[in-house]
C-alpha cells in the first residue's frame, strides 16, 4: 500500500493536523468574490511544487468554485479538504501520470481536488478500460482533459457513439483530448445523427472522420440547429456539397449565432461590399468570418484604405485576410515599401506575393540582402545572428 508522502520537488507533504488548519483558516478568511487565498496557495507551493504564480492562480480557481458551489456544500463535501486532495493525487500517480502531468491537471481543472476517489474518479477509469482502452489512452486524455472525469453517466454512450463514428480508438482519445473545456453533457447524443445527415449528403465518412479530427465541437451542436446550419451553407451561402470547403463552412456557421454572422457581413459592407462579394469570399474562404468584427475592420482598414485593395483583389488573394495583421502583414508592408522607396525592388511588385512567402524565405529573399531593412528582426523579435544562423544552418552550402 502506497503512503502519499512523497515529494513534490523535494518537498515533503504537510502533515494533517496542519491540514485541518489551514483549511479552517481558509474556511473563515477567503473571499467570496474568488481572490486567491495565501493558505491554498502555500499549500501548492509547498506540497506540490507549484512556483507561486501557479499557486495563486489555482488557488483563486479554487475559491471561484467555492463560491459558485457554496461554501456550506464545499465544506461538507470536503471537511478534510488535504487528506481528500492527497488523495486524489495519490490516484492521479497510481494510473501512470508523471509528477509534471498531475500538476498540470491540478493547474487546469484544479477541482478535480474536491473529487470522491472511489466515487467519481476511480469509476470513469475502469469504464475506459472495461471497454478495451489501454492505461496509455487513459494517462493521454487525463493529462490534456481531466474533466472527463466529470462526464458522469454519459462517459459510456460518449465512448460508444465516437468508436462507432471513428472506428479507431486512437482517434477516439485524439477526440476527446481535444473535447477540453466543452460540457460533455448531451453531445453523446448528437455525434451519431449529425454524423448521419452529413452521410446523407452525400459525404465520404473518411472526409468526416478527418474533419471530426480536426474540429470535434462542430459535431456536437443539436440535430435540429445542425441540420439548419448544413442547409444555410448550401442553399444560402452557396457552397455546394461537393465541395471541399463544405465542411468548413458548416463549422464557420456553426461557431457563431446568426446575429454575430450577420454582423460581420454588414462590416464588409460597410467597406463597400456587395452582398454578392461577401458571398463569393466565404465560399473562397470560409475561415475569414472566424475572425471576430472588430479583427476584420482593422485587416479590412488595413488592405482596402491604406493599401488599396479592392474586394475582388480580396477575394482572389483571400489567404491576406487570413495573415496575423501585426506579426505578418504590417512589417512585410513596412519591408517592401522600404526596398521600393530606395529602388532595391521595382515598385510594381505585389505586396501580396511576399506575404505567401514562409518566414525563413521571405527572410532570405528581402530582408538578408538588405542592409536598410533589417530594423525588421525587431519586429518578429529575433536578432539578425539568430536570422543569419538559422538561414546557413538550413542553407549549409552558403556557409
Amino acid at each position: 500500500m502506497l503512503k502519499f508522502r512523497s515529494s513534490f520537488n523535494g518537498v515533503q507533504s504537510l502533515n494533517f493536523s496542519y491540514g485541518f488548519h489551514l483549511l479552517l483558516r481558509y474556511s473563515t478568511s477567503a473571499s467570496i468574490s474568488g481572490e486567491a487565498n495565501p493558505n491554498f496557495a502555500n499549500y501548492f507551493v509547498e506540497c506540490l511544487g507549484f512556483s507561486r504564480q501557479h499557486a495563486l492562480s489555482t488557488s483563486a480557481k479554487l475559491a471561484r468554485y467555492r463560491h459558485i458551489r457554496g461554501f456550506k456544500k464545499v465544506c461538507e463535501c470536503n471537511s478534510n479538504f488535504i487528506e481528500n486532495a492527497n488523495s486524489v493525487i495519490k490516484f492521479l500517480k497510481q494510473i501512470g501520470l508523471e509528477q509534471s502531468h498531475v500538476q498540470d491537471v491540478i493547474i487546469s481543472n484544479p477541482r478535480i481536488l474536491f473529487s470522491n476517489v472511489d466515487k467519481t474518479l476511480m469509476p470513469k477509469n475502469e469504464v475506459f478500460l472495461k471497454m478495451g482502452f489501454s492505461r496509455s489512452d487513459v494517462i493521454d486524455v487525463v493529462k490534456v482533459n481531466p474533466s472527463i472525469f466529470f462526464a458522469g453517466s454519459i462517459i459510456v454512450p460518449l465512448l460508444q457513439a465516437l468508436r462507432e463514428i471513428m472506428s479507431c480508438d486512437s482517434h477516439v482519445i485524439d477526440i476527446l483530448k481535444k473535447l477540453r473545456g466543452m460540457r460533455l453533457h448531451g453531445i453523446s447524443k448528437n455525434f451519431v445523427p449529425n454524423v448521419a445527415l452529413l452521410q446523407n449528403y452525400g459525404i465520404p465518412i473518411e472526409s468526416i472522420r478527418k474533419f471530426m479530427l480536426r474540429m470535434p465541437f462542430t459535431f456536437s451542436r443539436k440535430p435540429d440547429i445542425f441540420e439548419d446550419v448544413v442547409i444555410r451553407v448550401e442553399k444560402d451561402l452557396g457552397i455546394a456539397r461537393d465541395s471541399p470547403k463544405f465542411l468548413l463552412g458548416i463549422h464557420m456557421l456553426a461557431s457563431v449565432n446568426k446575429e454575430t454572422f450577420n454582423s460581420k457581413i454588414e462590416m464588409f459592407k460597410s467597406f463597400g461590399w456587395t452582398e454578392s462579394d461577401v458571398l463569393a469570399l466565404f465560399r473562397r474562404q470560409p475561415s475569414c468570418f472566424g475572425l471576430s468584427v472588430a479583427t476584420i475592420k482593422k485587416k479590412l482598414a488595413f488592405f482596402m484604405t491604406e493599401l488599396g485593395y479592392q474586394p475582388d483583389s480580396l477575394i482572389s488573394w483571400s489567404l491576406l485576410l487570413t495573415y496575423n495583421l501585426e506579426k505578418r502583414m504590417v512589417p512585410r508592408h513596412m519591408v517592401i515599401l522600404a526596398l521600393k522607396e530606395k529602388g532595391l525592388i521595382r515598385m510594381d511588385y505585389p505586396f501580396h506575393s511576399a506575404t505567401s512567402l514562409s518566414e525563413s524565405r521571405f527572410l532570405e529573399r528581402f530582408v538578408l540582402p538588405f542592409k536598410e531593412v533589417h530594423e525588421y528582426s525587431k519586429h518578429v523579435g529575433l536578432s539578425m545572428e539568430v536570422l543569419t544562423q538559422t538561414l546557413l544552418e538550413n542553407n549549409p552550402d552558403r556557409a
